[in-house]
């Protein structure tokens, strides 16, 4: 499957209620060493936060490389890099 922007997910999952796991995602680290979310090859939609963080915690425990994303988050995807002893990569 072919990564999809940032930009083309919002497009397609722009409600307000639109909570969302995304799986595979391709990242940048910014001057600010903060990374930023640029696509994703596998998008999950959900209608509460509580399906969504359930789907995300079920994703990363299989191993996937998950981020899930809340609504507020709409022209960008920016967060602080955080080292997880657990994963042994950035949560």
């Amino acid at each position: 499957m072919e990564t999809r922007s940032f930009k083309d997910i919002r497009k397609q999952y722009h409600e307000d209620d639109d909570f969302l796991v995304l799986v595979d995602c391709e990242t940048r680290e910014l001057a600010t060493k903060e990374l930023e979310v640029t696509g994703a090859k596998y998008v999950h939609a959900y209608k509460s936060g509580k399906e969504m963080y359930e789907a995300y915690k079920d994703l990363a425990k299989k191993g996937f490389n998950v981020f899930f994303l809340l609504p507020s988050y709409k022209d960008s995807f920016i967060m602080e890099q955080k080292f997880s002893m657990r994963l042994g990569r950035y949560a």
